[in-house]
Order: structure tokens, then sequence, then C-alpha cells
């Protein structure tokens, strides 16, 4: 049985949800944060979909901090069938790595998950369900109930938890965000799955914080723990420049 609160250490962490929930820019920080923990550490893009998936345009710069990217090969990601890379599959198996998956290409990026299941069961890996109230599909309870189910059907994946990302990008307040996390926490509550954490940009974390955070940062907040992150698009679902590969 899973604890009440989310085991920061587990050794493989899934994030799966909807386009825009802001996986991506969660992925790039969680793995960042592990990396000041864990002597290795991969983001494992599994984005077999979408080719020119954001990750990989930033693999340089997380690379840096000591965070392995592996992503499907460009054929193959072209390809009539795509595949998981075998690097994707060494990572989840080796007990050595830590790592976080980064679940994107809406449905037919979920469905392969099943072959995963196993690898992350056992791995004892974290399944964390990321929901933005403020993306179209997910934006009254209703809807996020729909999906969440579907979702985690296609992906054959149990949610452990919930990852409350309530954001407008930029416009963002502090106002928004409570009243983002309401709707987040309504659900929570209706379908018996935790909140892990919530996400907040540098700036709002700042403000919950009263004081300056250190991104990637987790703190407590009254009754919440916040992930402090820095955002790598303005836009989350923007994909910007994909001049190049």
């Amino acid at each position: 049985m899973k604890p009440q609160f989310f085991d920061s250490s587990a050794p493989v962490t899934f994030l799966i949800g909807g386009t825009g929930a802001g996986k991506t820019e969660l992925s790039l920080n969680l793995s960042a944060w592990k990396s000041s923990r864990f002597d290795q550490v991969s983001l494992v893009d599994f984005d077999i979909v979408n080719p020119f998936f954001r990750v990989r345009k930033l693999k340089e710069q997380i690379e840096k901090l000591g965070v392995k990217i592996i992503f499907p090969d460009r054929r193959v990601a072209n390809g009539d069938i795509p595949g998981l890379p075998a690097a994707a599959w060494g990572a989840v198996e080796n007990p050595e790595v830590t790592v976080v998956c980064d679940i994107g290409g809406g449905e037919p990026g979920l469905r392969p998950l099943g072959r995963m299941k196993e690898l992350a069961d056992q791995r004892d890996a974290n399944v964390f369900f990321v929901i933005n109230p403020f993306r179209p599909d997910f934006s009254t309870l209703d809807k996020i109930e729909e999906n969440f189910y579907h979702m985690s059907n296609l992906s054959a994946m149990k949610a452990d938890y919930i990852v409350a990302n309530p954001n407008l990008s930029g416009e963002t307040s502090k106002e928004l965000f409570l009243e983002g996390m309401q709707t987040v926490r309504e659900f929570s509550k209706k379908s018996g799955v935790k909140i892990a954490f919530a996400v907040a940009d540098s700036v709002l974390a700042s403000e919950l914080k009263n004081s300056q955070v250190q991104v990637p940062e987790f703190f407590r907040w009254q009754d919440d723990l916040i992930f402090a992150i820095k955002r790598y698009w303005d836009i989350p679902w923007q994909f910007g420049d994909l001049s190049t590969y």
C-alpha cells in the first residue's frame, strides 16, 4: 500500500496527464531536483508520437545538471509503428538508476505504457497524474473525472497520486492558484486519490513562502506541499521554435 504522502526517494516516477498539464516542465524540474540527491538520474521522454518533443530542445542545458536524457530515435519516431527506445527500458529496469518518465503524445503515447507496467511495479514506481484545472479538458470536476479515468485506463497504470498544477502561465495570481487548487482538492476527495504536491513557479512560490525560493525546491505551505519550479515556456503547451532537433 502506498503511503499517505509520496516517497520522494522512489526510484521511478511516471508523469501522465492531459495536453498542457505541465508534465514536461515538471519532469525537467523533478529530474533536476533528484540529480542533487542521487548518483544516476535519467529523464526519459516517452513521447513516441511527436519526434520534436520539447524535452529534447533542452537536452544540453539539463544534462549539465547531471541528468541523462533519453528519447526515441528520430527515425523510429517517424515510423509507421513508433516504439520505445531500448535505453528507456534499460533505465527503468536498472536498479542503480533513478528515472523520471515524461509521458506525452496523447492517447497513442499512453497505450504502449502497458508494457512498462510490470517493470514499474517491480521498482515500486510513483505514478503521478498531473492536473491543470485551467486547461479546457480539465476545467470542470466532471471533465477532470472523465479524462482522469480514461487516460489512466489507456496507460494501464493506476495513478498513485495527483499533482496539482493550477496555472495560466504568467497570468497566474495567488487567487487563481487557490481557485484551481480548490477544484483539484474536490476531485481528490471524490476520487480518493491523494494530492502529492502542488506546483508553483518561482515568483508565485516566493509569494506563498514569503521568502525567496531556490528552484527546484519543495516546501510546506499551510496544509500543502509545494514544488517550486522554473518555467521553461511562457505558454506551457506552446512548442516554440522546432527548427532544430
